[in-house]
């Protein structure tokens, strides 16, 4: 009896070890990765008054990394949280950057180099989420604050907002939902720029289209 009794326990031992190797054999669940997509194809809005610098991009420290952030606002609005199994290929702010300085390029002439003539555009991102206002429905809310500097001054600053519904309730939904949010930000803010009095600084030669950009 005592013998049967042994035996059964060893078989139970190696049944959970069994188990075990299985679980730990089990191809873990890939990582979906996220840019922002092809750029578009052309700027609608007005073209920039004269040369344009674009300060780097600034983000708070929990943009920093590559998660994808939603928020449940139906349910605790203070709180966020990160996809599991998705990612954005590099931090939201330097993908936000990219766009930007492709967006502005696009309308005008971007330097690279500060000079006391050509005014400076900085924005810094505030949020950078997915917003569900319930279960099944999220939009995509990017908001900033811009800057405009000229001769060591501020020309005038504002904070944009821009909201995207997404097409679905996850992570490739909120991707496509913050994609757009961003390019209506960026234009939203390359508008104000262009409206503002920046005629006075010196262009940069080699405007495109005959125009001083």
């Amino acid at each position: 009896m005592l013998m049967l009794s042994a035996v059964f326990r060893r078989a139970l031992a190696l049944s959970a070890l069994a188990a075990l190797a299985a679980c730990s054999s089990a191809p873990a669940t890939p990582t979906a990765l996220y840019d922002f997509g092809l750029a578009p194809a052309a700027s609608s809005g007005a073209r920039l008054p004269t040369a344009l610098r674009v300060t780097e991009v600034a983000g708070p420290g929990w943009m920093d990394g590559n998660a994808i952030y939603y928020r449940l606002a139906y349910a605790q609005g203070q709180r966020t949280d990160a996809y599991a199994n998705s990612r954005w290929v590099e931090s939201p702010v330097n993908l936000f950057d990219a766009r930007l300085r492709n967006a502005a390029a696009a309308r005008g002439r971007v330097i690279s180099y500060a000079t006391p003539d050509v005014p400076s555009l900085r924005v810094e991102l505030v949020d950078f989420s997915q917003v569900f206002d319930r279960p099944d429905a999220s939009r995509g809310v990017v908001r900033l604050r811009a800057t405009v500097f000229q001769s060591r001054g501020v020309v005038d600053q504002r904070v944009v907002q821009a909201d995207a519904r997404a097409p679905s309730p996850d992570a490739a939904g909120g991707v496509a939902a913050l994609t757009q949010a961003s390019d209506k930000a960026i234009g939203e803010v390359l508008d104000w720029v262009a409206g503002l009095p920046l005629g006075g600084a010196s262009p940069v030669a080699g405007s495109n289209g005959g125009r001083q950009p």
